[in-house]
């Protein structure tokens, strides 16, 4: 009986640890080095845990349009920053500053979202959960 009790106790510590990796394994999709600001205008908006996510369409250099991942802090963190599905709207232009995507990847972790018209969303809080 003992064994069969350390090895859920086992199985569930693992489950655990994998889930924890999982979700913070932000330097994965982000180079903690690379910083950048990126504009453009909402696409889509997915208000959803574990992290809220917009997606822009963001004019290139060469005036091609690519599709930007702008991932925020989870629905618990964003409300408590008086943010609300409705703040940021499809068709809203927004200019996102934060840590840019390994290996070229059109994503952003977004540490300021500020609207067209200079209203501030999220400024440099800490990203904390």
């Amino acid at each position: 009986m003992k064994t069969r009790v350390r090895l859920a106790c086992l199985a569930a510590g693992a489950m655990v640890v994998a889930a924890a990796h999982a979700h913070h394994a932000i330097s994965l999709n982000y180079d903690s080095d690379l910083t950048g600001t990126v504009e453009g205008v909402v696409e889509e908006v997915f208000w959803a845990n574990p992290h809220v996510h917009y997606y822009l369409s963001v004019t290139a250099e060469d005036g091609s349009t690519e599709t930007w991942d702008m991932e925020a802090p989870n629905i618990r963190v964003m409300t408590r920053r008086g943010i609300s599905r409705d703040t940021v709207k499809v068709g809203d232009r927004i200019e996102i500053t934060g840590t840019l995507g390994r290996d070229g990847a059109k994503r952003i972790l977004a540490t300021t979202i500020v609207k067209a018209d200079g209203t501030v969303v999220m400024g440099d809080e800490e990203y904390g959960e």
